[in-house]
């Protein structure tokens, strides 16, 4: 990992489920920290607000957030090969929401380095019960509302400098909605592992990116 990498932005281009021919029906989008290892990975089915799945947590360990609407087994385990265009294959196998069976499975994704780490943060609630990350130009967020329900978006930074939400569950608008992290000149306090108040809650800082 060069140095100088705060953050990495994962997108799916196509999933193959075998022996099915490749597509991609969601909008899927990962952010990691790069010296933790923190994560948020968000899958709405495209032209929707359903979610297919959503997790936070750390790698190599179980997820610390996990939500999905088909399945009660939604990890998959596999293992990634650089392709000579740059993508990544990932091949493994896991849960098909739409069989509900273990299914062999090839991903393609393709990934993107954050070298400016004043954009990098990631953070949870106190109670863990809402994730949230950004890391560049994209914003993602999780996380479960009074009465049990669910709700995660997607949101990016317009060429003009304000965020506009691209993908936002139904219960995520009906619960907290998409209300973005404060940008870098406004972090005072938010050093990694501190508790900060926020929003009316007390967060987390799980990692924050430098200069």
């Amino acid at each position: 990992m060069p140095s100088n990498v705060a953050a990495y932005r994962s997108f799916r281009l196509s999933i193959r489920w075998l022996p099915e021919e490749a597509s991609e029906p969601t909008s899927t989008i990962v952010l990691t920290a790069a010296k933790s290892g923190v994560f948020l990975d968000t899958r709405f089915y495209k032209g929707s607000s359903e979610i297919e799945w959503a997790f936070a947590g750390y790698r190599s360990t179980d997820p610390g957030f996990a939500l999905h609407t088909s399945s009660e087994e939604a990890e998959d385990s596999g293992t990634n090969t650089t392709l000579p265009d740059g993508t990544t294959l990932e091949v493994g196998e896991m849960v098909n929401f739409e069989t509900g069976k273990m299914t062999q499975f090839e991903e393609i994704w393709t990934d993107e380095e954050e070298t400016d780490g004043q954009t990098v943060l990631f953070v949870k609630n106190a109670s863990g019960t809402t994730w949230q990350a950004r890391a560049g130009n994209w914003q993602l967020a999780l996380g479960r509302a009074e009465g049990g329900v669910f709700w995660a978006w997607q949101a990016e930074k317009t060429p003009g400098g304000e965020w506009q939400t691209r993908y936002s569950s139904k219960s995520g608008k009906e619960g907290r909605g998409a209300v973005f992290l404060p940008e870098d000149g406004a972090l005072e306090g938010w050093e990694e592992e501190s508790s900060v108040e926020w929003e009316g809650d007390v967060w987390v800082v799980l990692e924050r990116g430098r200069k």
